[in-house]
């Protein structure tokens, strides 16, 4: 069997680097890959290594929302600093702090150093998304391409974690390598002129002014990653083994490469609408589940829900502001604020109720975060 894995992981590499050669002409896509695989790599089962250190369920959802946090508080700031400053050197500060924070990761040896060691990632993860779109956005590239590229990152983490399966040790020192390469991708970037921006310094303009897109997106995300926190644990409840729930998990990204590539001719707001209304029937399809098999359909409703929320979302916010890294920053810094919200009511519905009605709530503010769209960014204009 270890040889298999052996031999797998060998294939999901060499796979890996097919994917580059196919999609990573250009460099900044290279880094949006690899980073995206790297973050995942040691996501899937910190919940599942939490708990072999002894954490609870409460702790679980601490350890999950700290990280959470940091990016949130990364993100604002830095994507900020990169409207002010030069790109590539956001980005190469951010993805060489990450080298570092993920290999540290090796040292968790309880739930208090796991948890400062997540804070230090999520910290990191925070610093380039802003930069990253802003770059693409002023090379006058597709968003919704290059956002997708993300997703088939997550897609091959999901996937090379799940036939690891637990040995976070080489989760942890894969991930660290991963972002090593995003640095010296990053080394080959050239600077690029964007225009100077007539604005304050510190302001949270951009932050009220679209509160409609921003908020509504919180309220979605929270429910969901109330679910994603202690996702492996509820298929791991449903009889699914290390190699199902990577794959499973596999299943949302790859569904969200594929729509994300799609979704240029359609406008914005017909996708933040769809994107709710989907994201309602995909929860209420996860609390249903008579086992993990049944997940499987509910995986690509989910992904098609998210594909069609975060590009409407992000394309909107940065149409629509002068302040690109700002923008596209602060849809990163609410699903920060949505993994800390998400992880710590996930870990009290599930400590008190359990993961089904955890999914039933998930829907319930879906629903509300349409609502929120409707009254207040349906009608938002530059």
């Amino acid at each position: 069997m270890k040889v298999f894995l052996n031999k797998a992981e060998t294939i999901l590499i060499n796979c890996t680097h097919a994917f580059l050669v196919l999609i990573g002409l250009i460099q900044v896509n290279k880094i949006q890959f690899l980073s995206n695989m790297a973050n995942v790599l040691s996501i899937l089962f910190i919940p599942v290594f939490a708990r072999s250190l002894g954490a609870s369920y409460f702790e679980v959802g601490l350890i999950v929302s700290v990280y959470s946090a940091a990016t949130l508080l990364s993100s604002f700031i830095f994507g900020r600093l990169a409207d002010f400053h030069r790109l590539r050197t956001m980005l190469l500060a951010g993805l060489g702090f990450s080298v570092a924070a993920f290999f540290l990761q090796v040292f968790a040896s309880d739930p208090a150093t796991l948890m400062l060691a997540r804070a230090f990632t999520g910290f990191t993860v925070g610093v380039c998304p802003g930069a990253l779109i802003a770059y693409v956005h002023y090379r006058k590239e597709s968003l919704g391409r290059f956002i997708s590229l993300g997703s088939l990152g997550w897609m091959a983490g999901f996937l090379l974690a799940g036939l690891i399966g637990e040995n976070m040790d080489t989760l942890f020192l894969l991930s660290a390598t991963f972002y090593l390469f995003c640095f010296l991708q990053a080394l080959k970037l050239k600077d690029l002129l964007k225009p100077r921006l007539d604005i304050p310094y510190l302001s949270l303009d951009t932050l009220l002014k679209n509160s409609g897109v921003y908020f509504s997106l919180f309220l979605r995300h929270t429910g969901a990653l109330g679910v994603w926190a202690f996702y492996p644990l509820y298929l791991r409840q449903l009889g699914a083994s290390d190699f199902w729930i990577g794959f499973i998990y596999s299943i949302n990204p790859a569904v969200q490469f594929l729509i994300m590539r799609r979704l240029d001719s359609f406008e914005n707001k017909k996708l933040i609408h769809a994107g709710y209304l989907v994201s309602v029937i995909g929860f209420v399809s996860y609390a249903l589940a008579p086992s993990y098999l049944y997940i499987i359909p509910s995986m690509f409703l989910v992904a098609s829900a998210w594909a069609f929320l975060y590009v409407g979302s992000t394309r909107q916010v940065v149409e629509l502001n002068p302040d690109k890294a700002t923008a596209a920053g602060l849809i990163n810094s609410m699903i920060g604020a949505a993994g800390v919200a998400g992880a710590l009511l996930g870990g009290i519905s599930s400590q008190l109720f359990g993961f089904r009605e955890t999914a039933l709530g998930a829907a319930i503010l879906a629903i509300s975060g349409l609502l929120f769209y409707k009254l207040f960014g349906d009608n938002f204009e530059a």
